[in-house]
């Protein structure tokens, strides 16, 4: 079981260029938790997760991360990923993977660990991404579209992962277009207008 990890967003505001995006949004959330994050193209999204991740501060309030009732950095406990799938270009996936930790075998990958990572696919870039996501073990998942480019068997890999990370205890905040449904997963739905 992993430990209780909890997200606390205070009275916070994002701007970007001089539109405010989110304004005193209060938020609470402990694991085991799925946030759901909705809305349109440029209404904000990606910003709020990546002020939610640490790599953006808020133009006012407060994010705290904690595990187990103890204050630490985003960096202790928060893993991001980010809508663009990333993978080291002049590596193969399955060095790119080895790399970090990685296990190609959990996203479905090992039949193409000894592809270029520049030649994978957009669904295989993506499942790449995962795996190294997997393997930095945090209690926060944050992420950014992360079912775009993938099939179905994409879909349901992400899936079957989310699952497993929230049930252990885990939290995690998803941007997603497409819907996200995982199977006895107490989910939660934040929907910015």
């Amino acid at each position: 079981m992993m430990k209780s990890a909890t997200l606390t967003l205070k009275d916070v505001d994002i701007v970007r260029g001089s539109r405010t995006l989110v304004s005193g949004l209060n938020l609470t959330l402990s694991g085991p938790k799925l946030l759901w994050v909705e809305g349109g193209n440029g209404i904000g999204k990606t910003s709020l997760l990546r002020t939610c991740a640490g790599l953006s501060r808020p133009a006012a309030g407060r994010i705290t991360w904690s595990v187990q009732e103890t204050t630490l950095s985003a960096p202790e406990t928060v893993t991001f990923l980010p809508a663009d799938s990333y993978a080291k270009s002049g590596l193969e996936a399955g060095e790119d993977a080895a790399f970090w930790g990685a296990d190609l075998e959990t996203v479905d990958m090992l039949i193409h660990a000894k592809t270029p990572s520049e030649k994978l696919s957009t669904g295989q870039a993506k499942r790449l991404s995962f795996a190294k996501m997997l393997a930095t073990q945090k209690p926060i998942w944050i992420l950014d579209e992360p079912l775009a480019g993938l099939d179905k068997s994409g879909r349901d890999m992400v899936a079957h992962h989310l699952r497993a990370h929230v049930l252990s205890g885990g939290l995690a905040l998803v941007a997603s277009h497409a819907p996200i449904s995982v199977r006895d997963v107490p989910t939660q739905r934040l929907v910015l207008t």
